[in-house]
């Protein structure tokens, strides 16, 4: 029971949160784990959210699924996603809105088999939906949790830091921060979606990219009534 599938930042992208379910699938993972952000950015919010509750996944809560939950202001967004997030609200059910506004800041376990915080943003202040994007903050935020793994989201940007400087490879002795990057967005310039496989037992860390048919989205998002250019802008494509 050692491996576990990392996902975040589906961002209402149903061709590819499917693709990557696919693909983790083949790796048989014993855990699964997404780092939030279901909805935003993207045309498949009430889909995106039934696969994962399908799947039982254990979710944390993003600020875009805070945002649609009603529990973070509509102004802390910026067109075209802001109008996004309104419309979003008014596709999902009131059961969907529920489960949303229902999910954790955090989820941690620790026992012989597995130690790790998982949450979509700073854990020391999560609500505050800082990013951790830079190895100085992660190295500082390591030093002060408890666990020996914390998994994050938010950047849209894969990554994996050490605690101490120089260490590259992934091991038992230091602590990790790892980042699966987005399904949904990527903001690496690598379009494809991102994600995670981790062998707690083995000590091995996979970053997987996927390809999918982003023309769907771009068809789902002017279905919506967006332009061609927020499309691409809420796609970052």
């Amino acid at each position: 029971m050692s491996k576990l599938a990392l996902i975040s930042d589906v961002h209402g992208n149903l061709p590819a949160l499917e693709a990557v379910l696919a693909e983790l699938d083949k790796h048989s993972p014993d855990h699964w784990l997404c780092l939030g952000d279901v909805v935003g950015y993207g045309p498949f919010p009430s889909e995106c959210i039934d696969l994962i509750r399908e799947r039982n996944i254990p979710t944390v809560m993003g600020n875009h699924d805070a945002g649609v939950a009603g529990k973070l202001t509509i102004k802390h967004f910026k067109d075209p996603n802001k109008k996004l997030i309104v419309l979003t609200q008014d596709i999902l059910s009131n059961d969907q809105k529920e489960w949303l506004s229902n999910l954790p800041y955090k989820i941690a376990k620790t026992d012989k088999e597995q130690d790790w915080l998982a949450v979509h943003a700073n854990p020391q202040a999560p609500k505050k939906w800082e990013y951790v994007d830079s190895a100085i903050k992660a190295r500082k935020m390591l030093g002060e949790i408890e666990e020996k793994l914390c998994f994050v989201g938010h950047t849209h940007i894969p990554g994996i830091v050490s605690d101490q400087i120089g260490v590259m490879n992934f091991n038992k002795e230091n602590k990790f921060l790892i980042n699966p990057g987005s399904v949904g967005q990527s903001r690496d310039g690598d379009y494809r979606a991102s994600c995670c496989i981790i062998d707690l037992e083995k000590y091995d860390i996979e970053i997987l990219r996927i390809s999918y048919p982003i023309e769907k989205v771009l068809t789902g998002l002017y279905k919506m009534g967006f332009s061609r250019a927020e499309a691409h802008r809420l796609l970052r494509y």
